[in-house]
């Protein structure tokens, strides 16, 4: 799968805020997979206290699904 194909141009803003470089090519499940869990270590760093969690899940859940359902 193709990650710029998929997502629009804001998600691939968050996908690199959260430190994933995103390049024009297909993916192997191998790479999603990293991607995935570099998105979610990104969030989890931040802090529960004052609901950073909880916005960037919601920020982030439309492509964690789109990287998850590949």
């Amino acid at each position: 799968m193709n990650l710029i194909n998929k997502c629009t141009k804001n998600e691939i803003k968050l996908i690199e805020k959260a430190g994933v470089k995103v390049e024009n090519k297909d993916y192997t499940a191998a790479e999603l997979k990293k991607c995935e869990a570099d998105i979610t270590d990104y969030i989890m760093s931040h802090s529960s206290k004052n609901g950073d969690i909880s916005k960037l899940s919601c920020e982030y859940s439309d492509i964690l699904s789109i990287i998850a359902n590949n």
